[in-house]
């Protein structure tokens, strides 16, 4: 049995620990002791798109489709769990106009709704426009966010 370098055996076969010797095995999956033939033995690769042409000729950014650069597509329909969420919420305050037209960030409040840190974050990444020149919301589903954010803090201020 041969020992790691450095390292001298005991006697019996047994090795010097790192307590004994300083020494210790490196066993991080990126330190690079083992030797695939090839990254790809490892890693799948993406697909991904050629770039856009007119990026290429130098079009503006805000025209650029990112969506094709995703690495997966968000469910647009809602999750069971969001279903759940909807129809616990008050008759009155069910945003309808946001399921409709953006079932995924009905998905995205509804798994942060009982985050007390998540759910602040949520709304306001999606309120606040931090790039600048964004489109933003149709009013109608707006005016559900705002209702929705509304009820959460009271709701989550209010004595339990």
């Amino acid at each position: 049995m041969r020992s790691p370098p450095g390292v001298a055996p005991y006697a019996g076969g047994l090795y010097a620990t790192a307590r004994h010797t300083g020494w210790k095995p490196n066993v991080s999956i990126y330190s690079g002791t083992k030797r695939w033939s090839d990254l790809y033995d490892v890693v799948q690769p993406i697909a991904r798109r050629a770039p856009v042409a007119e990026a290429a000729a130098g079009s503006s950014a805000s025209t650029t489709d990112w969506s094709s650069m995703r690495k997966a597509q968000p469910a647009d329909y809602l999750l069971p769990q969001s279903d759940k969420w909807f129809h616990a919420l008050p008759p009155d305050l069910s945003p309808h106009a946001l399921a409709t037209r953006f079932p995924r960030i009905v998905n995205l409040i509804a798994s942060q709704w009982d985050d007390r840190h998540g759910a602040p974050k949520v709304f306001d990444d999606l309120l606040v426009d931090r790039r600048g020149g964004r489109a933003g919301f149709p009013p109608a589903v707006r005016h559900d966010l705002l209702r929705l954010r509304e009820f959460w803090y009271s709701s989550s201020l209010a004595p339990r």
